[in-house]
Order: C-alpha cells, then sequence, then structure tokens
C-alpha cells in the first residue's frame, strides 16, 4: 500500500518525446529518473483522443460512451462515483493543481481543494494563475498576441519569466503545496497544461531545441485520400475559432519544425517543475512512500500525416507516455503490454488501501509489476462523438459514423501511412475487430443503465419486500394487502 498518491499529467504530450522512448535529444532530468527509478510502459492507449473525455475517465475510471462526455463540451455528472471523493474518506487530503478542464471549471469533483491553471487559450476564466499574474502586475495575454503566432502558425513565445508560464506555475505551486501538507497522506493530482498548442515556451528557452535533431512528421496531407474524410479539414475549422484564428491546413514543413521546437522546450519545462516536485517529496522524506504515476492525456501530431493537434487515433495522438515509481512499483522495468489509461484508476484505489467501486471498467496492472511481459488485456478501446476505435498488439481499426473507416497492420506499417480497411487480405483482421467494438458496446450498456435506472414507487419496493418474507414463511403465496 502507498502513504500518498502522486498523478501527474501533462496536456496533449505524444509517446515517443522523451529519452526513456527514443527521443535522446530532449532534456528531462526528472522524467528520465522516475523512468529509472520505476518502470516504463511501452503502449498506454487513451480512452479517448482529446481532454475533456479523457479526464472524464481518469476521474471515473470509464469509457467516454458510458460517462456521456464524448467531446469537450460535456461534463462529468454529479453522480458518477470519483477517486478523489473516494480516496477523502479514508483520510488523506486530495488536492487538483492545474488544468482539470472541468465542467463547471470552477467545480472541485470531489477534490477537497484546487489550484486552478486552466487552458492556455482560456484566458477568459478569473483562474488563479490569472490572479498570480495580477498580483505581479501581469495581465494572461490572448495567445494570438504572443511574439510569432501568426509567422509560425501558433509557435510563439512567452516574453516573461519562466515563474509566470503557466507550466511553470503550476510546477510551483505544486511543489509548495506539497511543502506546506507533505507530511500528511495525500492523494493529489498535478496537471501541466502544456505542452498543448499554442506551442508557447519561456523567451529563454524558445531556442533549446533550434539545432536538435528533431524527427520530420511521418506521413503527408497527400494519403488522406485514402482515409476517413473527417480527416480532410486538417485544421481549417480553426480559422473560425476565437482562439485560434489560424488555418492551420496551411501549415509546411517549417512551421512543423517550429512547432516541435517549441513543444519539445515547454516539455523541458514542465520537467524542471517535476523536479521541484520531488525536492519537495524528498524534503519531508516521502517520496519512496508515494505513488508517482507521470502520463497525459492525449497526444498532438505535430504535422504527421499533415495533420494538427489531436482528435483522431493515430499512434501520435492516442498512445501516450506512462511511468510509475513508488511502492511495489519494480525499479529499472518496462512493460511491453497493451495497456490503457483507464486502467489505473483501479490501481489508485487499490494502492491507497480503499475499496473500489463496482463500476470500474479497467484492468487490474499489478501482474504487470511482478511480470512485465503477461498480458492483461487483449485490446485497448479510444472513443470520441461519432468514431470510435479498437487497437490490439499488432493491428488498429477505427469506424466512422458515416461508414468510413480505418485498419492498419502495426507490425509492417507502424506509423500508419496504408489505410487497409477493406482489403480482402485483411478481411477476417476486419471481420475479428469488428466484433469487438460490438462486443465492447454491449459491455458498456450495463454501465450506461447505471445513470438512467428510475427507482421504483415506494409501495412497489414495500410490496416486493413483503412478498419475499412470504416466501421465507412458506405457505400461502397469494397476494395479501399490506395497507
Amino acid at each position: 500500500m502507498a502513504r500518498n498518491l502522486l498523478l501527474i499529467t501533462t496536456d496533449q504530450q505524444r509517446w515517443d518525446s522523451l529519452p526513456c522512448y527514443g527521443l535522446d535529444f530532449m532534456h528531462t532530468p526528472n522524467l528520465d529518473r522516475l523512468a529509472r527509478e520505476g518502470m516504463v510502459f511501452d503502449h498506454c492507449i487513451v480512452p479517448s483522443p482529446v481532454c475533456v473525455p479523457c479526464r472524464a475517465s481518469v476521474m471515473s475510471g470509464q469509457y467516454p460512451s458510458v460517462t456521456g462526455v464524448l467531446g469537450n463540451g460535456n461534463g462529468l455528472p454529479e453522480h458518477v462515483p470519483t477517486w478523489p471523493r473516494i480516496l477523502a474518506q479514508t483520510g488523506r487530503r486530495t488536492a487538483a493543481i492545474g488544468k482539470m478542464h472541468f465542467h463547471p471549471w470552477d467545480s472541485l469533483q470531489g477534490f477537497d481543494e484546487r489550484i486552478m491553471a486552466e487552458d492556455k487559450r482560456h484566458v477568459y476564466l478569473p483562474d488563479h494563475h490569472v490572479q498570480f499574474l495580477a498580483a505581479h502586475g501581469l495581465d494572461r495575454p490572448h495567445p494570438t498576441t504572443l511574439p510569432g503566432y501568426y509567422d509560425n502558425m501558433g509557435a510563439s513565445i512567452t516574453p516573461r519569466d519562466r515563474k509566470f508560464h503557466v507550466d511553470g506555475f503550476v510546477g510551483d505551486q505544486a511543489a509548495e503545496w506539497l511543502r506546506h501538507h507533505g507530511d500528511n497522506p495525500f492523494a493529489i493530482w498535478v496537471s501541466f497544461p502544456g505542452p498543448h498548442d499554442p506551442y508557447d515556451p519561456p523567451e529563454d528557452m524558445a531556442e533549446m531545441y533550434a539545432d536538435a535533431p528533431i524527427p520530420e512528421p511521418v506521413g503527408s496531407a497527400k494519403e488522406l485520400a485514402d482515409k476517413p474524410p473527417a480527416q480532410r479539414d486538417r485544421g481549417r475549422g480553426s480559422l473560425a475559432n476565437s482562439m485560434f484564428r489560424l488555418d492551420y491546413s496551411q501549415a509546411t514543413p517549417e512551421h512543423y519544425r517550429k512547432w516541435r521546437e517549441h513543444y519539445y522546450a515547454n516539455i523541458s519545462l514542465i520537467d524542471e517543475g517535476i523536479g521541484k516536485i520531488i525536492a519537495a517529496l524528498e524534503s519531508h522524506r516521502v517520496f519512496d512512500d508515494t505513488l508517482v504515476i507521470f502520463t497525459s492525456d492525449h497526444g498532438d501530431a505535430l504535422g504527421d500525416h499533415g495533420l494538427p493537434f489531436k482528435g483522431f487515433f493515430y499512434e501520435s495522438m492516442s498512445h501516450v507516455p506512462l511511468i510509475m515509481r513508488g511502492p511495489d512499483i519494480p525499479a529499472h522495468r518496462r512493460s511491453t503490454a497493451l495497456v490503457s489509461t483507464l486502467d489505473l484508476v483501479p490501481l489508485f484505489y487499490r494502492a491507497c488501501d480503499a475499496e473500489p467501486p463496482d463500476t470500474l471498467q479497467g484492468a487490474d496492472m499489478r501482474p504487470l509489476f511482478r511480470t512485465p511481459t503477461t498480458t492483461i488485456r487483449h485490446a485497448a478501446f479510444c472513443e470520441i462523438g461519432g468514431r470510435v476505435m479498437v487497437r490490439t498488439s499488432r493491428y488498429k481499426y477505427a469506424h466512422y459514423a458515416d461508414g468510413s473507416a480505418e485498419l492498419y497492420d502495426l507490425e509492417s506499417d507502424p506509423n500508419e501511412l496504408i489505410n487497409r480497411a477493406g482489403d480482402s487480405d485483411l478481411a477476417h483482421v476486419e471481420r475479428d475487430l469488428k466484433s469487438r467494438l460490438l462486443e465492447h458496446g454491449i459491455d458498456n450498456q450495463k454501465h450506461q443503465s447505471r445513470y438512467v435506472s428510475a427507482p421504483q414507487y415506494w409501495l412497489r419496493d414495500a410490496l416486493e419486500a413483503d412478498y419475499k418474507k412470504q416466501r421465507a414463511e412458506g405457505g400461502n403465496l397469494r397476494y395479501r394487502p399490506i395497507y
């Protein structure tokens, strides 16, 4: 059992963005330490490729189609059991620090307290980061006003000290919270808003990876002719959004390069914050008593397949880093097993010796701590309004509401360039994966029905109780009035 739980997430961080996943030039010494002293998971798939649905799943342990949170405009209903509400009953202090993307935006959602620093583009929200800036005579600028925003198609610079950047603020606030409360058991979620677009590192970090051997995007927009029509917009719609004001379909290879430079610099800034968090834990001598989990809500295409951001099921969007360190977690280990972010939620309860609700849909991850190569799930599912995906260790199939589909053989085509949906050579695979999606939907029904079940009228309950008593007594089972 862990004394404490510390969930650290970033927003929109793809799996292949750290040294422990092969990107050796990255400067992330604190995440490197977690990976070295803990366990790295090579194949973690998110339950949704966008922010709010995935976060609702992390809170509830349920798929988006069960919670009903299938897009960023939805909110998790209050009646859904969540781990912060239940873990608080174990005597642990709970807190949410950073970007939560809750609806309403300032709701507690079961946490004892929040330090709010929301989406970089949501400058209209009076969160704690805005208040911090105001206390120092600063405002929170609209993202489109930052230097370089239009020239670099959203890769801008924050011309301020690191502590004023929203990710610097979150790291500092989390470390400060731990310095004040780390002596007592806690269960907290620290959520950095970066490296989510706009890609806006502090000015002194913007050139950090200017000369780095940054990988070029895989594929191009040309391949989208054989992909579902939904992908062909390529971010054109963002021009009509006041928070974006750009047509990302016009991005060039030079833009993609600049996106990646700034994206990686933002990750290095976040790593600095994680270092401060670790130092705060060590100051209370509770680092080794704390289950630390690092992951992200979804990834970012960064120009792969000619696409910006997220919302589809490519590996760059649905595959995220996952690192754990703490009690019962073996050091210097990797697991190649297929896992889902959803599988973290049962672990939260078990690690804190709390009784989990019977609503959870994630698998038990603990066998992987003993045998990293074992199998805890044969498929992972990812959902968003209008489309759904199933992924096995080798194949990925996605089905869209308009009837279009994608099928990839990840063994022969790891970059997902060739859509094999409808290919007769893989017809048996497509049939199998469609069946898995159908079974997934049917399995979700029993969870969905919980939220629409109507209670019986009180007199009916009394009649059923009386009839049960009649049967226990034996003899005459004919109806007898009870009122």
